[in-house]
């Protein structure tokens, strides 16, 4: 699966799932997803100076990282969505 690809179904998850308790930026009245979305951008940034990165995955967990913390989402749903199998593997795991 393309980054690209990755990126906008994980982000698509997580913004739904943190929407869903009305989460916001600390300190603002942004969307909390603008921070997950800004912890994604790091993670790309780092990628083009790193050998051997898995951007897939490293996007995928930077995206989904606080939806099993901070939102109702358990393992289960992550875990059935169209996400690499890496990151599947990852969160099986995790149980």
């Amino acid at each position: 699966m393309r980054a690209q690809t990755v990126y906008q179904e994980a982000i698509k998850f997580a913004a739904t799932k943190h929407q869903e308790k009305e989460q916001k930026v600390p300190g603002t009245n942004l969307p909390y997803v603008v921070h997950l979305s800004n912890v994604a951008m790091e993670i790309i940034n780092a990628a083009y100076n790193s050998d051997n990165f898995n951007i897939s995955f490293a996007v995928q967990v930077a995206l989904l990282y606080d939806t099993l913390e901070n939102t109702s989402n358990r393992l289960q749903r992550i875990r059935n969505q169209a996400f690499t199998h890496t990151i599947r593997s990852m969160i099986n795991r995790k149980k």
